[in-house]
């Protein structure tokens, strides 16, 4: 049985990881669904860790500033010098929940072979 999974659309901002010990990650988002964030850093992370992260969304030219708690889910090298993560929201926000389907109107990402947020 299939289970129906939430739909990603692309999402390019600027994204930052807090790390337990006060450093902070920067990198830019891939793309964004209800249910999670995939991210490209320069840095590797833990999995199965909960993290502060805080990402750009600019909807109709107003660039929205979300802060969120995520657990990364999966990691992966990817180009280049790169570590493309995925991150799962561990706490429902409606505010960011609007934000996300109001992407809508974009055309959804290709289906994913990896596992989906």
């Amino acid at each position: 049985m299939e289970v129906q999974q939430p739909t990603r659309y692309p999402l390019h901002g600027r994204v930052q990881v807090a790390l337990p010990s006060q450093a902070v990650l920067s990198g830019h988002a891939l793309d964004i669904s209800v249910g999670g964030l995939c991210v490209f850093l320069h840095d590797q992370i833990p999995l199965g860790e909960v993290y502060t992260i805080r990402f750009e969304m600019v909807i109709k030219g107003k660039t929205h500033v979300i802060t969120a708690l995520a657990k990364s889910a999966y990691g992966v090298f990817a180009n280049g010098d790169e570590f493309h993560v995925g991150f799962s929201f561990k706490e429902d926000d409606p505010q960011r929940t609007a934000l996300i389907k109001s992407l809508a109107g974009k055309k959804p990402m290709a289906e994913a072979t990896s596992k989906e947020l």
